[in-house]
């Protein structure tokens, strides 16, 4: 063992990690003009948002294990590190996008949704689906778009990546938990 184990230390650091590189990706798809509008495109984008979260909570909760709890760490204790890796991560991303949808480009999430829009009608139209229930679902995003707002996006990712964040940390430290051998 290193040094006393400082767990709130521990998981602001990897949460900052993991905060940076998720603004990374963010600014990478921003610059390329990559908009996830459709369903591969949403799918593509999530996936890689869970494996760099998944990465983190692995890498950093094995970590702490190893360094500050002499291999071995609880179910419990490998559950509360990922999750606070999570909140710290997240609470940093977030802000991110509340600061990008606020001063960087404003208009972005109506973009955004403008052109999840047109996509959803083209693929719509396309299948033959009914006039009304293409209307219907033009309206549901128009409400969307016209109840979106920063802090209110703000406020949903906090709480959808966290609840993400506590299922991923749930299913990790089963893997990841190590028990000391009590008949060594």
């Amino acid at each position: 063992m290193d040094k006393k184990p400082n767990l709130l230390q521990h998981t602001m650091t990897y949460g900052a990690i993991l905060g940076a590189v998720s603004i990374i990706f963010s600014v990478i798809l921003y610059i390329v003009g990559y908009m996830p509008v459709n369903f591969k495109r949403i799918l593509l984008v999530s996936l890689i948002g869970i494996i760099i979260m998944v990465y983190f909570v692995v890498a950093g909760t094995k970590s702490y294990r190893d360094k500050f709890l002499g291999g071995y760490i609880t179910y419990g204790q490998a559950l509360v590190t990922g999750l606070l890796i999570v909140v710290f991560g997240t609470i940093l991303s977030s802000f991110y996008s509340l600061i990008f949808n606020l001063f960087i480009d404003p208009e972005y999430t109506n973009r955004l949704l403008e052109a999840s829009k047109e996509w959803t009608y083209n693929w719509m139209n396309n299948m033959g689906a009914p006039d009304a229930q293409i209307e219907e679902t033009m309206e549901r995003i128009e409400k969307q778009q016209a109840e979106s707002t920063p802090l209110k996006s703000f406020f949903q990712s906090l709480y959808s990546s966290i609840i993400f964040g506590t299922i991923l940390s749930l299913i990790t430290s089963a893997f990841l938990k190590k028990s000391q051998n009590p008949v060594a």
